[in-house]
């Protein structure tokens, strides 16, 4: 890694991946990298044993972190010792301030004072920011030149997640209700676009009159005559700024600003389909280049987006052997669909009980040991709902008999920590734990992984299928790039996970992980040198919610019903009463034949109802 950073070069638009396996330390070692570089060419000007020549370029760093603290940590480190160095070893260690810096680290909390001196970010030897940051250059050519002139090479520590922009009925429910009266109609104007498109995209039919969203991705391209209501809505929500803060919160002007901001991305670009949701992105955001570039991620022989072939940005894999020796460890495979509308089917409306919450957690407390720490993982929504009240999983740990139970980042030295995915990134809490059970799938949206396809390889233009089809209970896009792409973040995620615990040299920790998927399972396996795989566990729990998939409709056809397609929409929005004619619209059907589709699903309707998730009124439905 020393001879990358330090000697080398890379073609044009293009990266070296080092995938350094997860809890060696890159990021320590990168660090050390530059610190021992830059203090050894001011000591001797001698660059790693090689005599320093006139006209030779002294290289000039820019180190990309994900979070603001690890930018703070790395520029106290590597530029310790620098400044004195510079000072010519007087008394005074004190770090340079202003003009002369060497090492600067920009977070939000000191951006003011060098986006007011931005010659001292050009000037600096090693400059380290955040990803949020290096997207904010990816939209402003003039800004990103005064942080790469002269500088030869940069590193980008872990692979940054580009934003991607979505657009529902639900957003503008939540703009219309946020929004003064008097912007209504401009909101309209600024939206209307994308409402008939999501409608048009939901009454698309195949030759044999199957909805074509159930099929997979559509692309589609919003049309507007111009733009001027966007840019309008935005300046009026600037201009009643007060008002909206005074009547409904920070938070939700906040959201409100967040959405109008990105509207024209939808006019501008192409958009994609799914589930009744417009997404897009923002074409500015791909990787600039300098004349040396970096990736470090401990994903990169799992993440297929470093091996798309075709695109304008390319990566060159610099594979490491796995070096940690897991033959300590054991890894089990229960079998089981764990994504979240499967999870959701397993309530059983008569005990008001998840029964596959009920069975897991039944087999953790048969397999529990005194002594031992225990990392459990799944899905946010089963953890902490909204409100910050516990979850459905961990009431049910509760009524188990655990009591020793540490939620989310609140840890305290409890033997059991149930998390989401997501949450701990770059955290080192459970490091001495000794088992980790991940007990729910983590799946984006599929069309994200579109979308991260055209971000990571700079091209908007693919000609590939955007089908997706349905084994069993598992949906899979029929495109082989598209599927590789969409289980590598799964594996990712869940090999980050289960490398939480026991980071150590020679681990001893007891894995276990439900999913249906056997590529998934064996994904993470392969990236665990010599771990010892137990004996598959096959996991049976009965449907409770859904009368079309007790009749084994579901097994031959990719399509929800239409009652599960609305419940499963309204789950996702936010409490508040929706007009039947409303939603009517959103699936393209008559408020008046409500009765008839909810007639045919009255178990999953009636489980809905008695756990106080849904009400139905005469011509609404509430979501408590």
């Amino acid at each position: 890694m020393k001879r990358r950073i330090l000697e080398g070069e890379t073609d044009p638009n293009t990266f070296v991946v080092i995938d350094l396996e997860a809890s060696l330390g890159k990021s320590v070692e990168t660090n050390k990298i530059l610190r021992e570089y830059i203090e050894s060419y001011q000591f001797t000007g001698i660059n790693y044993g090689k005599p320093y020549r006139y006209g030779k370029p002294y290289r000039k760093f820019l180190l990309v972190k994900r979070f603001a603290k690890d930018v703070e940590d790395s520029s106290q480190y590597i530029g310790e010792n620098i400044d004195r160095l510079y000072q010519g070893f007087g008394d005074s260690s004190e770090r340079i301030i202003g003009k002369g810096q060497h090492v600067i680290g920009i977070t939000s909390n000191n951006w003011s004072y060098y986006r007011q001196n931005l010659e001292v970010v050009r000037d600096s030897d090693i400059l380290i920011i955040t990803h949020s940051r290096y997207k904010m250059l990816c939209e402003d050519d003039e800004l990103r030149r005064w942080f790469t002139e002269g500088r030869h090479t940069q590193i980008i520590d872990e692979r940054i997640d580009f934003d991607i922009a979505s657009f529902s009925r639900s957003e503008y429910n939540n703009l219309f209700s946020v929004l003064p009266h008097t912007l209504h109609p401009l909101l309209y104007d600024a939206v209307n676009s994308l409402l008939n498109q999501i409608d048009a995209c939901e009454r698309m039919k195949t030759s044999e009159g199957k909805h074509l969203s159930s099929r997979g991705i559509i692309r589609c391209y919003p049309k507007i005559d111009s733009l001027e209501p966007v840019y309008e809505l935005c300046n009026a929500i600037n201009r009643n700024k007060a008002g909206i803060i005074r009547d409904k919160g920070l938070p939700a002007y906040n959201n409100l600003k967040g959405i109008v901001q990105k509207l024209e991305l939808f006019y501008q670009n192409t958009c994609y389909y799914n589930y009744y949701s417009l997404s897009t992105y923002n074409s500015k955001h791909r990787f600039f280049c300098l004349a040396n570039n970096i990736i470090l991620d401990a994903n990169g022989q799992i993440d297929h987006l470093y091996s798309m072939k075709n695109g304008n940005i390319k990566f060159i894999l610099d594979k490491q052997s796995r070096i940690i020796d897991h033959s300590g460890s054991t890894i089990t495979h229960i079998t089981f669909n764990t994504s979240k509308t499967s999870i959701h089917k397993k309530l059983n409306t008569e005990t008001n009980q998840n029964e596959y919450f009920e069975k897991v957690s039944n087999f953790i407390k048969r397999n529990y040991k005194l002594g031992k720490r225990y990392l459990i993982v799944l899905q946010k929504e089963f953890v902490s709902s909204d409100n910050g009240d516990e979850g459905g999983f961990i009431r049910q740990l509760r009524q188990v008999g655990f009591t020793d139970i540490a939620v989310g980042d609140e840890y305290n030295g409890e033997s059991i920590s149930v998390n989401w995915y997501g949450n701990l990134i770059g955290k080192n809490t459970w490091r001495d734990f000794d088992c980790c059970y991940l007990l729910g799938t983590p799946n984006p949206r599929f069309e994200s992984h579109v979308i991260h396809m055209c971000q990571y390889t700079d091209k908007h233009d693919w000609r590939i299928g955007l089908g997706v089809v349905k084994n069993g209970k598992t949906k899979s896009f029929k495109n082989a790039d598209l599927e590789k792409i969409r289980q590598g973040t799964i594996i990712s995620e869940m090999y980050q996970t289960v490398k939480r615990v026991q980071r150590n040299p020679k681990p001893q920790a007891e894995i276990y992980i439900v999913t249906n998927e056997e590529e998934v399972f064996s994904g993470v396996t392969k990236q665990l040198k010599n771990v010892k795989i137990g004996k598959p566990i096959p996991l049976t729990v009965d449907d409770f919610v859904s009368r079309h998939e007790l009749n084994g409709a579901s097994g031959s056809s990719n399509e929800d019903t239409m009652t599960e397609r609305i419940v499963d929409w309204l789950l996702k929005q936010p409490p508040g009463t929706y007009l039947k004619k409303d939603i009517g619209k959103q699936f393209n059907i008559s408020s008046t034949n409500f009765a008839r589709h909810f007639n045919k699903d009255l178990i999953l309707v009636q489980t809905y109802i008695s756990t106080q998730q849904i009400r139905i009124d005469y011509r609404s439905i509430v979501r408590l």
